[in-house]
């Protein structure tokens, strides 16, 4: 542990201990000098040299005591480093079986929290609503000691993870608790809206692109509803996706892309941009370039057996599928045991480990205060 200052120019508060030295000079000073007739006809002799003494120690010490520690609380000071006994402390997620937990945990001194945010006793209710486990764990690695063991019990399935692997600055015990067996419902369907835009009805690629959206399962995960109009139609306005067949591309279309939507062009650049299907040989079918806060997904053409055979593919409609999806955010949930913490080879940023020292120097500067009065009184009754 070490003492630190948080405003070391409080300390400037200390040239205030000149005041009760000059108060005792000057009160030393205040004697009467009295003069007595029968010494008059004396011979003066020389004087003693005068030695700088103060009356009444004590209240001078007292007194620059207590300018002392009001200069040092004006530093604001702080104790840096853990003063306490390590810790071992249980995290629990909500939802879990406290009992079967306690069961699977050896009956140790610990403290049980539960895992969410304020870190709530486990006697208590956790705060109701989805919560980002992955960030309380790192929130509360932060903030617990460098000596202080950590366990954490967690489902069989985890919620609220984010794209990024957790990674600790220590070994902690992760304990899976089976979950309740539940009946699964059934998932709801993503929708997007596909706009399909052609400048000729008779389009080769038009009728490759109508056979693979129909071919698609009304059980998939994902659903399109399809607005197939001709290339001057206006586009829906919760649009997902555009396939456009036709050139050049119409300002409009660029414009909306630009914000952030998503447009197939079937045309003979695709090998612009990221790479994002290549055939067996090697060969680029579809890329990606970028535009404005969207994407240009660029097919190569013309979509005819004899050009392009991947029409032909049992996985064509998956394949298309993948192009237009716009991009979906990363899972939120996962085996517990797959999203075991890591050990981070790195230092991580730690919460300091200090104590605030105002509360104490307050109540020191009261005792100090309280003596220095019982002085000063005393001093006045005498």
């Amino acid at each position: 542990m070490s003492l630190a200052l948080l405003l070391p120019l409080g300390l400037i508060a200390l040239a205030g201990l000149i005041v009760p030295l000059l108060i005792h000079l000057v009160r030393q000073s205040d004697h009467p000098l009295i003069d007595f007739p029968a010494l008059r006809w004396l011979r003066e002799s020389e004087r003693p040299r005068r030695r700088l003494r103060f009356e009444d120690r004590w209240l001078l010490l007292a007194r620059l005591l207590l300018v002392a520690l009001a200069a040092v609380l004006l530093a604001q000071p702080i104790l840096n480093g853990s003063w306490r006994a390590p810790r071992h402390w249980i995290a629990v997620v909500p939802g879990v079986d406290v009992d079967a937990a306690r069961q699977k945990i050896a009956a140790a001194p610990a403290e049980w929290h539960w895992l969410a945010s304020g870190f709530p006793a486990i006697d208590e209710a956790p705060p109701a609503g989805a919560q980002s486990l992955s960030s309380l764990l790192r929130e509360l690695d932060a903030e617990l000691a460098d000596a202080d063991a950590l366990s954490v019990v967690v489902p069989d399935e985890m919620h609220g993870l984010d794209a990024q692997r957790i990674r600790l600055g220590r070994a902690i015990d992760w304990i899976v608790v089976p979950s309740p067996v539940h009946e699964e419902r059934p998932r709801t369907p993503v929708e997007y809206t596909l706009a399909l835009r052609h400048q000729t009805p008779d389009d080769a690629g038009l009728r490759v692109f109508r056979a693979a959206l129909a071919s698609r399962d009304a059980t998939d995960a994902v659903r399109w509803k399809i607005d197939d109009q001709a290339a001057s139609a206006a586009l829906p306005a919760q649009t997902d996706a555009v396939i456009w067949l036709g050139s050049p591309i119409p300002d409009v279309l660029r414009n909306w892309v630009g914000e952030g939507g998503r447009a197939l062009l079937v045309d003979d650049d695709a090998a612009a941009g990221a790479v994002l299907w290549r055939d067996e040989q090697g060969v680029v079918l579809a890329g990606e370039e970028s535009l404005g806060n969207g994407q240009l997904i660029h097919l190569r053409g013309p979509l005819t057996a004899e050009s392009m055979p991947a029409v032909l593919d049992a996985d064509f409609p998956e394949r298309l599928q993948a192009l237009l999806q716009p991009r979906l955010p990363p899972p939120a949930r996962a085996h517990a045991e797959a999203v075991q913490p890591r050990l981070a080879t790195e230092a991580l940023p730690r919460f300091a480990q200090s104590t605030d020292l105002t509360a104490w120097l307050g109540l020191l500067i009261g005792i100090v205060f309280l003596i220095e009065r019982v002085l000063a009184t005393r001093r006045a009754g005498t």
